[in-house]
C-alpha cells in the first residue's frame, strides 16, 4: 500500500498520535483474539448448535481465509478513499458481524458471520500500518510498531487463557456466544474514538487511481487456490 501522506487537519486536542494508537490498537486486539478464541469455544459451540466436524472446520477456518484475501485489497481502499474512513468500515463491520454472530441459530449462519468478520479485520488491519506510519516521526514510529507487536503477541497468546476464562465463568448463561459478544463494547468505542483521535490521511492525489476491481478479482481467484488449502487444513488441525 502506498504510505505517502495527504492528512486532514487536526485539533489540538488530537495532536497526540498516541491517543489514536491506543483506539486502532485496541481494534487490532479483538481482530487477532477472534482468530484463536474461537478454537477454545469450538466444543461448546458445536455441542450447542448440533454442529458437525465439518462445520465446525469451516467455523474456524474462514475467517483466516477471508482475512487473508482482503488484505491487499483492503490496503489499497485506503490509499484511495482514506485509512480512517475504511478502518471505520472495518470496525463497524466487524462488531455487527460479532453482535450477529452472538446470535446465530444455526453452524451456516455462524459460518458465514465468520466470514464477514474476517472480511472485517481485513480492511481494519492494513490501515493501521498506514497510520501509524503516517501520524509517527521515525522516532516514535519504531515505538509505534511495537507497541502493535506487543499487543498482537498478548492478543495470540492469551487467547485460549482469555476464552477460557468466559466460558467458565458463563455470563449471563451465554455459553460460547459471550466470545463474540465482548467485541460489541469494544468496537462501538473503537468507532467513537477513531472519529475523533485519529486524523483521516491518503495516498497524494499522483497516486490515487480507480480501484482496478478486474485486478482485485484476479488477484482474489490467484490466492485463494493458494491460502484456501492451507486454512482449511490448518481447520481440521
Amino acid at each position: 500500500m502506498d504510505i505517502a501522506v495527504q492528512r486532514t487537519n487536526r485539533t489540538s486536542e488530537e495532536n497526540n498520535p498516541w491517543s489514536g494508537l491506543f483506539i486502532v490498537l485496541s481494534a487490532a486486539f479483538m481482530a487477532i483474539l477472534d482468530v484463536f478464541v474461537v478454537v477454545v469455544a469450538a466444543p461448546a459451540i458445536r455441542a450447542d448448535l448440533g454442529a458437525g466436524t465439518a462445520d465446525i472446520q469451516l467455523v474456524l477456518a474462514v475467517y483466516n481465509l477471508a482475512f487473508g484475501l482482503t488484505l491487499i485489497t483492503g490496503g489499497r481502499l485506503g490509499d484511495l478513499y482514506g485509512r480512517r474512513r475504511i478502518f471505520l468500515v472495518g470496525v463497524s463491520l466487524f462488531t455487527a458481524a460479532s453482535l450477529a454472530a452472538s446470535l446465530a441459530p444455526d453452524p451456516v449462519t455462524l459460518i458465514v458471520l465468520r466470514t464477514a468478520q474476517g472480511l472485517a479485520a481485513g480492511l481494519m488491519m492494513p490501515q493501521i500500518f498506514s497510520i501509524i506510519q503516517v501520524n509517527f516521526d521515525d522516532e516514535g514510529r519504531g515505538k509505534a510498531f511495537g507497541a502493535f507487536a506487543f499487543v498482537s503477541g498478548v492478543a495470540a497468546t492469551g487467547a485460549q487463557l482469555t476464552g477460557g476464562a468466559l466460558l467458565t465463568l458463563d455470563m449471563f448463561d451465554l455459553g460460547w456466544r459471550v466470545i463474540f459478544l465482548i467485541n460489541v463494547p469494544v468496537g462501538l468505542a473503537a468507532i467513537v474514538g477513531t472519529r475523533r483521535f485519529v486524523p483521516e490521511s491518503t495516498a497524494p492525489a499522483m497516486e490515487r487511481q480507480s480501484l482496478d476491481l478486474v485486478g482485485v478479482i484476479l488477484l482474489t481467484f490467484a490466492l485463494s487456490p493458494l491460502n484456501a488449502p492451507r486454512t482449511l487444513g490448518a481447520g481440521r488441525g
